[in-house]
C-alpha cells in the first residue's frame, strides 16, 4: 500500500494542457543525465593533493553550490507538482513512519548538539536532506508504471558510457593507487554506483532475448570486472552479497551464472597477480600485518573508540555538530565526527530512537522490496529484484566497516532514484 502525498484530479480536466510526448522524453532524458553526474563528482577529497570538484566550493552559510542548485531544481519540481495538482505523489505506508520518526530524531539531535556547544548541524545529514528532495524531482517525471522501464534503460545506457570512459582512462593512464596496486578508481560512491548497474544488468540479462540479452550481459561483465579491478574491499562486499541475493531469487540457471562470475573473478586475478588473493586474505580483520591489511587496524580501533562515546551516553548519543577525542587511533587522527560503522554511527549522533527508527525504515524497506520481487504478476520484478539485492548488500556493508550512506549526496542521489522507480513501478497511477 502506498500514501498519496498530493491530490490529483482526472485526465480530462488537464488534457489540452499535456505536452507533446516527444518533450517530456527530452526533458526528463536530459534532466534524468544531469542528476546521474552527480554520481560521478567526487565529494570528498581523498587526500589533500586531490581537491573535490568546483560544484562543491562553499557560497554561503555553509551551502555549496552544488546544494543551492539542487534545491532550486526541487523548488521549481515541487512548485510545479502543486500548481498543476495533477499528479498523486505516493510513498509506500510502511516506510512513512519510521522515515518520519527518524527525522524526528535528527531534529532532537540537533537540539542536544546545539546544547552540547555543536556547530555545522547540516553536514552529517546533508546528503539525506538532498536525497529527499531529489526523490520529488525523480517522482515529478516518472509519472506512471510505464515511464520506469525508460528510466532503468536511460540510467543503464548512462553509466555503460561513464563506464567505458573510465576503462579507457584507466588505459591510458589516469589511475589512482592503492596498497601499492594500480586501480582505475577509488571514490567510493562511484563504485557502489557500479556495483548496482552491475547488479541491475546481471538481473535484466536473464529475462532479456536476442540483441538486448547481449548488450545486459557486457554491461553486467564490464562493471564487475570495474569494481573487481579497484581493489576496494567494502564494493567487493557489496557485490558479492548483492550476486548472492540475486542467485537465492532466481529459478533456473544458477550453475551457469556461478560459473561466470568465477571466469570474472579469475580475469581480474590475473590481472591483478598475487596481490588480488593477498587482498581477499586481509579481509580478516584479525590480520593486519600485511600491505594490504594494514588499515585493519584503525577500522576496529575508530569503532572502539566510538563504542567507549556511546556507553558514555547510550540515550542521547553525543549529539550533531559535535566531534569526540580519540584514543586508539590518536596517530590517525586526534578527534572524529563519523564512524565505519553505520549503527554505532546512527547511535552515537542520533541517540538510541535514532538507531531504532534507522533500523526500523531499512527493515521495512527490504521487506517492502522483497515482497514485491516476489510478486508473481508484477511486470517490474526485475528491476525490485535488484534494487532489494543492492540496497540488502549495502546495508549489510555497513554493519560491518563501512560508514552511513546517507552523509554522501552522490549515493543519495542514486539512492533516491531507485526508491523513486521502486514507487512507481509499484503504484497504478494514470499518465496525465
Amino acid at each position: 500500500m502506498t500514501t498519496a502525498l498530493w491530490p490529483a484530479i482526472s485526465r480530462s480536466d488537464i488534457s489540452g494542457l499535456a505536452p507533446r510526448a516527444w518533450a517530456v522524453r527530452f526533458w526528463r532524458a536530459l534532466i534524468f543525465c544531469l542528476l546521474f553526474s552527480i554520481i560521478f563528482l567526487p565529494e570528498f577529497a581523498r587526500d589533500s593533493l586531490n581537491d573535490p570538484s568546483l560544484a562543491y566550493v562553499k557560497l554561503a552559510d555553509g551551502f555549496r553550490f552544488i546544494d543551492l542548485a539542487i534545491l532550486l531544481v526541487v523548488f521549481c519540481h515541487v512548485a510545479a507538482l502543486g500548481y498543476r495538482r495533477s499528479r498523486v505523489l505516493c510513498f509506500p505506508r510502511p516506510l512513512l513512519v519510521p522515515g518520519l520518526a527518524f527525522l524526528g530524531c535528527i531534529a532532537i539531535a540537533i537540539g542536544y548538539g546545539r546544547s552540547r556547544g555543536g556547530n555545522n548541524f547540516f553536514f552529517d545529514w546533508r546528503g539525506l536532506a538532498l536525497g529527499i528532495g531529489l526523490y520529488f524531482v525523480w517522482s515529478f517525471w516518472l509519472r506512471n508504471p510505464f515511464d520506469v522501464a525508460p528510466a532503468v534503460r536511460l540510467f543503464a545506457i548512462y553509466m555503460a558510457a561513464r563506464i567505458g570512459l573510465l576503462y579507457v582512462l584507466y588505459l591510458a593512464g589516469h589511475r589512482d593507487t592503492l596498497a601499492g596496486v594500480s586501480i582505475p578508481i577509488f571514490d567510493g560512491p562511484v563504485l557502489s554506483c557500479i556495483v548496482f548497474t552491475g547488479l541491475l544488468a546481471f538481473r535484466y540479462r536473464e529475462n532479456a532475448r536476442g540483441g538486448k540479452k547481449v548488450l545486459w550481459f557486457c554491461l553486467a561483465v564490464a562493471a564487475y570486472l570495474f569494481v573487481l579491478l579497484c581493489f576496494r574491499r567494502t564494493y567487493w562486499g557489496e557485490l558479492a552479497v548483492g550476486t548472492l541475493i540475486l542467485l537465492l531469487l532466481q529459478e533456473r540457471n544458477r550453475m551457469r551464472n556461478i560459473l561466470l562470475l568465477v571466469g570474472m573473478v579469475a580475469v581480474a586475478g590475473g590481472i591483478l597477480g598475487a596481490s588480488f588473493s593477498s587482498r581477499i586474505q586481509s579481509l580478516d580483520v584479525t590480520h593486519d600485518d600485511t600491505e594490504f591489511s594494514a588499515d585493519n587496524a584503525n577500522h576496529v580501533h575508530d569503532v572502539m573508540d566510538a563504542w567507549y562515546e556511546v556507553q558514555q551516553s547510550p540515550v542521547m548519543g553525543i549529539g550533531l555538530g559535535t566531534s569526540y577525542p580519540t584514543w586508539h587511533i590518536r596517530s590517525w587522527k586526534t578527534e572524529s565526527v563519523m564512524v565505519h560503522n553505520a549503527p554505532l554511527h546512527v547511535w552515537l549522533k542520533y541517540g538510541i530512537a535514532g538507531l531504532i527508527c534507522y533500523l526500523w525504515f531499512h527493515v521495512a524497506l527490504l521487506c517492502w522490496l522483497y515482497r514485491r520481487s516476489r510478486r508473481a504478476a508484477s511486470r517490474h520484478r526485475t528491476f525490485f529484484g535488484a534494487a532489494f539485492a543492492y540496497l540488502a548488500a549495502q546495508f549489510a556493508m555497513t554493519l560491518g566497516f563501512a560508514p552511513w550512506p546517507y552523509s554522501e549526496l552522490q549515493l543519495t542521489t542514486l539512492m533516491s532514484f531507485i526508491l523513486a522507480a521502486a514507487v512507481t513501478a509499484d503504484s497504478q497511477l494514470l499518465a496525465v
